[in-house]
């Protein structure tokens, strides 16, 4: 429960107000708070209309200082502290009503919280997207795997062998252990009983401190333990979908015990290679035949003579045997890999979530709380204004020798991927570092119309130096008023750079825009794949530099405390010409 459809309900209105159910106006929220599911996550949802509850349910009615979204976005970013006071029973869990009442909201002003929302609605359905793409690639890949496997057991080759699984292998049943006997627990002494909960779709066992159970009662019958290197399948799928009915697993850790839900596979024939049989029992025919025999209605069972009717179609050679089940294993490394990858992606993104909801009510969201405020500093004016400030505070310094098109257009950058304030540039991969140069060039036309200041090349030829024109101050006294509400940010952003040379401000813009890039994605962003980003995958005069540099940049984001989060505009690539 996240959110509510405007979907029509088969009870209508008029018919719930005369029930006795508690009704709840349009735009409130809805809490569960007496449920299971609280014993990992707190669900909330915001009403586009009049709603009936239960008393599993409460309601928040916003009142007129408080925008509904924003106190929807405050209840998921409390999500920890709330489970923290959850009542925990044995099957139903609460959280009770004076918990939600000690919640300490913060309430800045409505336009205020509406910014905030906006900002939050914009990077989540960013994230929602990446999410999106991530569980695509991460099927694509379960799917590519599954059509290489299927397609190197369809057909009979010359030299190849067809056999009833019975003729080959024989599966066993395990031990009805009791209910009582086994349960969840952290005690590595006590052996784990297999049960269908630790199998996947791939094919293998996972342990976790949820689904792992552990024999805490009775003795353990001899015949019943596995040995590391057995094959197993499930013989019961307790999903309405049955995913895992049929799959097999190898045993990988000693102390396991074979529970009755459980198949133990036993070769009886020693010329078939076991890993083409784990194979085999993996394709899609194999499963479906097993799956389409399945008997009960909720759980679904399969037994060992459904699963030995099934045929497989092998190598007679030993060693083409050995060479189909290397090739599958590569497949299937590869597979798990890109897999690997998209599940990390999935896991970063759904950080980013909560990382941003974080900071959305703790002042420190700057970009994600204004980055759409305010059109007018999309304008030429204001960003001209912005350069002047960058000027005057190089000046302050006595950097100003330093201070040309470079700083100017890194400083511009900062103030949006820092500072949070939005001037409406849309950056690239420049020689220089993030760039928008049509953006620039629009504020300096102006300010040169206007007087204000203009950039003029060096007697080096190396550069461009800024030049006061006449009306300098009496711009700067006129724009003080409109850079007031966020000059604190843009002086911050600012003051990264003003101390340092173009080189090492150049730099110190490339990794920062070049870590949100990788944050954006979902990727890895360590110090190997940020330096990647921004030395080989950016331009390629980035590469003039030494590694050791880009090590320093990054150094320095972190002393300054100013790591993005993945929430500062994407830096594309330049469109290529063409002729």
């Amino acid at each position: 429960m996240d959110e509510i459809t405007t979907a029509e309900d088969k009870i209508t209105a008029e018919a719930i107000r005369k029930s006795a159910t508690n009704l709840v106006p349009a735009n409130s929220i809805l809490c569960v708070v007496r449920s299971g599911i609280l014993a990992r996550r707190f669900p909330v949802a915001l009403t586009s209309r009049e709603v009936a509850i239960n008393q599993d349910i409460k309601a928040i009615v916003p009142g007129k200082k408080l925008d509904a979204r924003y106190l929807f976005y405050f209840l998921r970013a409390s999500e920890p502290s709330i489970l923290a006071s959850v009542t925990t029973g044995a099957t139903v869990h609460r959280v009770g009503t004076d918990a939600l009442k000690a919640l300490e909201i913060p309430l800045p002003p409505l336009e205020e919280q509406r910014q905030i929302v906006a900002g939050l609605d914009e990077a989540f359905a960013a994230i929602a997207t990446a999410t999106a793409n991530a569980e695509k690639t991460l099927a694509n890949a379960r799917e590519l795997f599954q059509a290489e496997l299927d397609a190197s057991f369809a057909k009979l080759h010359p030299g190849w062998r067809q056999s009833s699984l019975v003729d080959l292998i024989d599966i066993t049943h395990g031990f009805a252990f009791k209910g009582d006997d086994f349960v969840s627990s952290d005690d590595g002494t006590k052996p784990i009983v297999l049960t269908p909960g630790n199998y996947t779709e791939d094919a293998e066992l996972a342990f976790n401190s949820r689904n792992t159970k552990r024999l805490i009662n009775g003795e353990t019958p001899p015949a019943f333990t596995f040995d590391p290197g057995d094959l197993t399948v499930v013989m019961t799928d307790l999903s309405s979908k049955m995913r895992i009915l049929g799959r097999p697993a190898f045993v990988e850790n000693a102390n396991v015990l074979h529970n009755q839900r459980i198949g133990r596979v036993v070769f009886r024939e020693k010329s078939v290679d076991p890993r083409l049989i784990y194979y085999s029992m993996q394709t899609s025919t194999s499963l479906s035949r097993i799956r389409d025999t399945a008997t009960g209605t909720m759980v679904r069972h399969t037994a060992p003579k459904r699963i030995l009717a099934n045929t497989i179609s092998y190598p007679a050679d030993r060693n083409e045997q050995k060479a189909l089940v290397a090739r599958l294993d590569m497949i299937r490394l590869e597979a798990k890999a890109l897999q690997a990858i998209q599940k990390t992606k999935m896991h970063k993104l759904s950080a980013l979530k909560q990382s941003l909801l974080d900071r959305a009510f703790t002042g420190e969201l700057i970009a994600v709380s204004t980055l759409v405020a305010n059109d007018n500093w999309k304008s030429p004016a204001f960003t001209a204004q912005v350069i002047a400030l960058a000027y005057r505070n190089h000046v302050a310094l006595g950097t100003q020798a330093t201070f040309g098109r470079v700083k100017a257009q890194k400083a511009l950058h900062l103030c949006e991927s820092v500072g949070g304030v939005d001037l409406g540039r849309n950056p690239v991969k420049d020689a220089a570092g993030p760039n928008d140069f049509q953006h620039m060039l629009a504020a300096e036309e102006w300010a040169k119309t206007n007087q204000f200041f203009e950039f003029v090349p060096r007697p080096s030829g190396n550069g461009y130096s800024f030049n006061k024109l006449a009306r300098f101050d009496a711009l700067v006294a006129k724009g003080s008023a409109a850079l007031q509400p966020v000059k604190d940010r843009l002086e911050r952003a600012i003051g990264l750079i003003a101390p340092m040379n173009s080189e090492q401000a150049e730099l110190l813009a490339t990794v920062h825009a070049a870590w949100n890039n990788l944050l954006m994605d979902g990727a890895e962003a360590n110090e190997a794949a940020i330096i990647y980003e921004a030395r080989e995958n950016w331009h390629i005069a980035k590469q003039k530099f030494a590694e050791g540099k880009f090590f320093q940049a990054i150094a320095t984001i972190r002393a300054k405390g100013i790591e993005p989060d993945g929430s500062a505009k994407r830096v594309g690539r330049q469109e290529a010409w063409v002729f």
